[in-house]
């Protein structure tokens, strides 16, 4: 396993760290526990939760396994706040209300059964509430020891460099890192949030590496997605093909097969090769429903991608960035301190 330190927090992050969304859904427990004890068995040291995956059920389990192994020392366990935790929750039950966050971490504590959370993340911007009142917060969370770190996720540019700035004041603690979508279908976050977090020294997780499973190959053109898929399922509006299906995906889905028959791997180990040779991420987040999808992501550690390799699939990815970006690439410099 390789290790990066997340950000500025002095802790070190293992390349790959592990989602546990599907836990209570498409993984019950016995496979959870195989998953996990895998995972640990490989060098991984970073769970990654949320109060709102299937009703807290995978924070229940999670936390099962950790009592069951007594591993937690050796672990970082990081959750998240925004979402409704349960159908049917009320109207101040979502959000990063002070109320919201502070009822919500105690239930996530519960089901975890830990005292505190090594990195307690904002699950979405919450445009309802001021960014001062919700900073505050996770600095009394902190002092209260409930938490070590904070970080978000989903967050935009410039909300991020202002909590930076509020931190530089030393008015509020600043996040400790952000929990972004990255992938070759996904490229814009090279525009602004990267360079930002590397700048302030921001921890970076990736999440959605294999964008949903449309990186794994599985999908193919003009045919109906398997059912048992998650654009099959519809587990994700944002998977569908009409928002993922088109020249550019099929593009790059040519490329990385190319690579992959050449190395004689799955596709998704090429898709997740690739983020591997990004410094500016930290670890990359993937999940899995079953062992043997795990045990082939996580082999994308077992070999290294060419640096032509590495271009090609940079240039069949590339996005035209929109204004101002594609002014200042066009007739600005290069910048000395960072590069993709």
């Amino acid at each position: 396993m390789e290790y990066r330190y997340f950000g500025g927090t002095g802790l070190k992050m293992s390349r790959i760290s592990f989602g546990t969304q599907t836990f209570g859904w498409t993984t019950d427990k016995a496979d959870a526990f195989r998953l996990l004890d895998y995972y640990i068995d490989q060098g991984g040291n970073y769970l990654d939760t949320a109060d709102s995956y299937n009703d807290g059920a995978s924070e229940e389990i999670l936390g099962q396994w950790l009592r069951s192994r007594g591993k937690t020392d050796d672990l970082m366990i990081g959750t998240k706040v925004f979402f409704n935790e349960h159908a049917g929750a009320g109207s101040n039950e979502v959000g990063h209300s002070r109320r919201h966050i502070l009822h919500s971490l105690e239930r996530s504590l519960t089901r975890l059964g830990i005292e505190a959370v090594d990195l307690y993340q904002l699950h979405c911007y919450d445009r309802g509430v001021d960014i001062e009142t919700v900073m505050q917060t996770m600095e009394d969370l902190i002092r209260a020891g409930k938490i070590l770190h904070y970080g978000v996720s989903n967050f935009t540019p410039s909300v991020m460099m202002k909590m930076a700035m509020l931190g530089r004041l030393g008015q509020y603690r600043r996040p400790a890192s952000l929990q972004l979508e990255y992938s070759l279908l996904v490229r814009s976050p090279e525009w602004e949030l990267l360079p930002l977090c590397e700048e302030e020294h921001i921890g970076t997780l990736a999440w959605s590496p294999l964008a949903g499973g449309w990186l794994t190959g599985k999908y193919q053109r003009n045919t109906p997605p398997p059912e048992n898929s998650r654009v099959g399922r519809n587990d994700r509006e944002y998977d569908q093909p009409d928002k993922r299906d088109g020249a550019r995906t099929w593009f790059i889905l040519d490329e990385l097969k190319k690579i992959a028959e050449r190395r004689n791997v799955p596709v998704s180990q090429t898709a997740l090769n690739w983020l591997r040779r990004k410094s500016s991420i930290s670890s990359i987040l993937i999940g899995a429903r079953n062992l043997e999808q795990l045990e082939a992501n996580m082999s994308c550690l077992r070999w290294d991608m060419s640096d032509e390799e590495t271009r090609a699939l940079d240039q069949a990815s590339e996005v035209s960035a929109p204004y101002p970006y594609s002014f200042i690439n066009s007739y600005s410099r290069e910048s000395y301190r960072w590069k993709v």
